[in-house]
């Protein structure tokens, strides 16, 4: 593998340079800023949970990693760019799991391998459609619409924070999908909003989890 390949996959580059994706690059400060006002929150609440400050941090790397790829958009940025991603998935999932689901490993267990099955059939469905890559986060939308219709079931008070977050992250996808197809008629691409919408959700998911940590441990 050639870690210094150069990677063209959004409608903004026109070229290898470091500044062809501005708004791309620019636009993930919408990761840093989420995950600043996460980590004042938590702070404000006096949050000692360390698995909850590790996403705070994964949040900000999100943000780093992408603007290393919509900046230097070569191989080895790729995995910059994703690695923080999965990491927040797969941290969060577990997390909010353990402490709003009150779950033990087992069950975490059993849901990952009943959520690889969903994804395996999702991914067998959509093989052939033109999805733009979009469809390596299928993890994490069937994650998602687990986690709000399980909070939905058992009317937990966070279940309007998933769902809306849930909301928010399938407009993002769908402007991360159409990114390439709108090149003719605008140069700038969607990609951007992709960024925008995906801190806002991750931010919600943040406060959520925070908020009820600090309801759960509030004599």
């Amino acid at each position: 593998m050639d870690w210094r390949a150069s990677v063209d996959i959004y409608c903004e580059r026109m070229d290898p340079s470091f500044w062809a994706e501005p708004i791309n690059a620019i636009s993930n400060a919408a990761f840093l800023i989420a995950a600043l006002i996460a980590a004042n929150t938590a702070r404000t609440h006096r949050v000692t949970n360390k698995a909850i400050w590790l996403l705070i941090i994964l949040a900000a790397c999100i943000g780093v990693g992408s603007f290393l790829f919509h900046t230097v958009a070569e191989v080895w940025s790729g995995f910059a760019d994703t690695i923080p991603i999965w990491l927040f998935v797969l941290a969060y999932a577990v997390t909010s799991a353990i402490l709003i689901g009150q779950v033990g490993w087992l069950t975490i267990a059993l849901g990952v391998v009943g959520l690889a099955g969903f994804v395996a059939l999702l991914t067998y469905l959509t093989a052939g459609l033109d999805l733009n890559g979009s469809e390596q986060y299928a993890p994490a939308v069937a994650a998602m619409l687990l986690f709000s219709a399980i909070s939905l079931a058992k009317r937990h008070a966070i279940a309007p924070w998933f769902v809306s977050a849930t909301v928010i992250f399938g407009i993002s996808l769908a402007f991360r999908t159409f990114d390439m197809s709108v090149c003719a008629n605008w140069p700038y691409g969607t990609h951007f909003m992709w960024h925008i919408l995906n801190a806002t959700m991750i931010g919600l998911l943040l406060l959520a989890l925070i908020r009820h940590t600090q309801r759960t441990t509030t004599p």
